[in-house]
């Protein structure tokens, strides 16, 4: 935000030496007294002056001076981010990279993990209309499964289809669907995003993704992460639990503290009960695309912000004794 910050209408801002130099003339004037406080000795002039322990500093003019300031820079128009076009932000590419693990087994969310991420993701590219979105999934390895469509009717069969016991590798290593992705994505790639939808990231991960986006023309990350801290009980097919290498029960908490730090570079947004999470993906997904390119993109004017201290400052006008003395 720092980075972008600038002002549409910067000529306003020469108005701000302007008032600066106003309220030190106007100060300086009052400093030296009135035509009646300098006839009188120095000494009566303080013993006739009320209340002057508890004489304030503040002046009428320095409230008006403010005011001012903030009006000036409101003109000014500061900015710092675009209006995304909705029509441009549905046309963004999407990589879809959904973990297909034993943790996402897990029934800390019914009827699991797995089942409620199939519905999450139904769900956003039912709302992407004309967006295109590919199909990854991963676990040790990760493989294709549908290249880039806009079909709903073709993804969905192929999302019910996934299922741990089908991949070659065990293990979780999102890391392996980044080349996957820039591939699918092909020329699109800076336009476009990757969506991880799993139980979380670990420690390993953080430097292959962390390096990955601040690569120069490299896809948005964003990650749907489907579960519960404490976790659950991943549970196969006939209703035994699945156990580690040790024989314990699997643990399935999520590791808030690699999300956190993950954030900086990451979109990650909790799986919620409603669409909220489905609204703030394609958040992500279009604040990505606009910063990419968006030929028709406005920047957003936040100088009415600016109003509303402007206007309590004038609001100090009605109070008794404080007039401004031109």
């Amino acid at each position: 935000m720092i980075e972008q910050l600038h002002f549409i209408r910067p000529l306003w801002l020469l108005t701000l030496p302007v008032l600066a130099l106003l309220w030190w003339l106007i100060r300086r004037r009052n400093e030296k007294g009135t035509e009646v406080g300098e006839l009188i000795a120095p000494h009566l002039r303080q013993a006739l002056i009320v209340n002057r322990e508890t004489a304030s500093p503040l002046r009428a003019v320095d409230g008006v001076i403010a005011a001012g300031v903030c009006l000036a820079l409101a003109a000014a128009g500061p900015t710092w981010s675009r209006v995304s076009s909705p029509w441009f932000s549905e046309t963004a590419p999407l990589v879809v990279a959904i973990e297909v693990t034993d943790s996402m087994r897990a029934n800390d969310v019914l009827p699991n993990r797995l089942e409620r991420a199939r519905f999450k993701l139904l769900d956003l590219i039912g709302v992407r209309t004309g967006g295109r979105t590919a199909i990854v999934a991963y676990a040790g390895s990760a493989h294709i499964v549908v290249p880039p469509s806009s079909d709903v009717a073709v993804l969905k069969p192929l999302l019910e289809s996934l299922d741990p016991a089908v991949m070659p590798v065990s293990g979780s290593r999102p890391a392996q669907v980044l080349p996957l992705a820039m591939d699918l994505l092909g020329d699109e790639a800076a336009r476009g995003s990757i969506l991880f939808v799993n139980d979380g990231f670990s420690h390993a991960d953080l430097a292959p993704l962390t390096g990955f986006a601040e690569q120069p023309g490299t896809p948005g990350l964003a990650a749907l992460v489907v579960g519960s801290d404490a976790g659950g009980v991943a549970l196969m097919p006939d209703g035994s639990p699945v156990t580690a290498s040790g024989g314990q029960r699997l643990d399935t908490r999520v590791d808030t503290r690699v999300l956190k730090e993950l954030e900086s570079h990451v979109a990650v947004v909790r799986m919620q009960t409603d669409d909220g999470d489905i609204r703030a993906l394609l958040r992500a997904i279009a604040s990505h695309l606009t910063q990419a390119e968006d030929p028709d993109a406005q920047w957003e004017e936040r100088g009415w912000w600016l109003l509303w201290p402007a206007a309590g400052l004038m609001l100090f006008w009605f109070r008794r004794g404080w007039t401004m003395r031109w």
